[in-house]
């Protein structure tokens, strides 16, 4: 797995606005059917994880554990980001293809 390929097609999925930070954004995005993959930080809450891997599973979306909060807190130059949510099959499709 190459973190720092996957961290560089998120950054593209951001600039093409693909991409939903947090529990709330990623939640109306499963929701509404625009979600393709769901990535939580390796360091989020157990309380939390379980309630993404609920609502992943209604919605028939895939999740991932990858980094850390403070890693994609770091990349995105945000404050500690512990969720995030690719709403586009093909930056799905190739976050995936690195996994293995």
């Amino acid at each position: 797995m190459d973190e720092e390929k996957i961290l560089n097609l998120l950054h593209i999925a951001r600039k093409a606005g693909k991409l939903q930070f947090g529990y709330g954004a990623c939640e109306r995005s499963c929701s509404n059917g625009n979600s393709k993959l769901v990535i939580c930080a390796s360091d989020l809450a157990e309380n939390t994880r379980k309630n993404l891997k609920i609502m992943a599973d209604a919605y028939n979306t895939k999740i991932i554990e990858l980094g850390s909060k403070k890693l994609f807190g770091k990349s995105f130059k945000m404050r500690d980001v512990g969720i995030i949510c690719v709403e586009d099959s093909n930056f799905a499709r190739g976050i995936n293809r690195l996994l293995v």
